[in-house]
């Protein structure tokens, strides 16, 4: 394997960590096929990265081929994400789903929701599985996530750092503003997500002040940052 890790995303809210296979080099957008946990994908080299926790390897380069197969498998997933929908009216779940991933090979198909309370959806997990014939996965997403997922600018101007560059979103704390002696103001503090900004926790991590404006890491901090639990169901 190389030496080399690259931060691959094959949806907004997968971004993985991969290496390439022997003899494969490749550089920030070009499209690569990804092969993990038994399952193949597809995806965008986004950036070079230092992590040394490589969870798939980097097969081939994508080509006219698997990025035609990647537009047919998109078809199929809006097909499992009616299916879905169908199902969960069947169960009278209050989730309110937001978006489907669709592995390229369709040996697993991931949907994210959101929901104001913990759901017990193991037969809506049951039934979906034997219907669509591959590994389902179901997602409870926080409004971190929903923010990566809708993309959009931040006080600071640019594009939200969950949405461009982010490989992980963690818990942000209301402590990390106080060690900053920034001005605990909600208002000021918080993102379009309603949490404490994400850049907030650079500075805290480096020690130094963040290359990102006053302006942003003000608006970076805000409330009590202490859910965006993940709940992975995958039975």
């Amino acid at each position: 394997m190389s030496d080399t890790h690259y931060l691959v995303e094959c949806h907004p809210l997968m971004r993985v960590v991969a290496t390439a296979a022997i003899g494969l080099d490749f550089k920030p957008g070009d499209w690569v096929v990804l092969r993990f946990k038994g399952c193949e994908d597809v995806g965008c080299v986004r950036a070079f990265t230092d992590d040394p926790q490589a969870k798939a390897i980097a097969i081939r380069k994508a080509g006219e081929v698997d990025l035609a197969a990647l537009e047919e498998v998109r078809k199929w997933e809006q097909e499992a994400l009616k299916t879905f929908l169908d199902v969960i009216e069947k169960y009278e779940l209050p989730m309110k789903v937001v978006n489907v991933h669709a592995w390229a090979d369709r040996q697993k198909v991931a949907f994210y929701f959101l929901t104001e309370r913990r759901l017990d959806f193991r037969k809506l997990h049951k039934e979906i599985s034997t219907i669509l014939g591959c590994r389902v996965v179901i997602k409870q997403i926080g409004t971190r996530d929903h923010a990566r997922l809708l993309g959009g600018l931040g006080p600071c101007g640019r594009q939200l750092c969950c949405f461009s560059f982010l490989s992980e979103i963690r818990p942000i704390s209301l402590r990390t503003a106080r060690q900053q002696n920034l001005y605990v103001n909600p208002d000021k503090i918080s993102g379009m997500c309603g949490r404490l900004l994400c850049c907030l926790r650079f500075e805290d991590e480096s020690g130094q002040p963040s290359i990102i404006s006053t302006e942003h890491t003000l608006a970076s901090e805000g409330i009590l940052e202490d859910e965006d639990g993940l709940i992975e169901e995958e039975l």
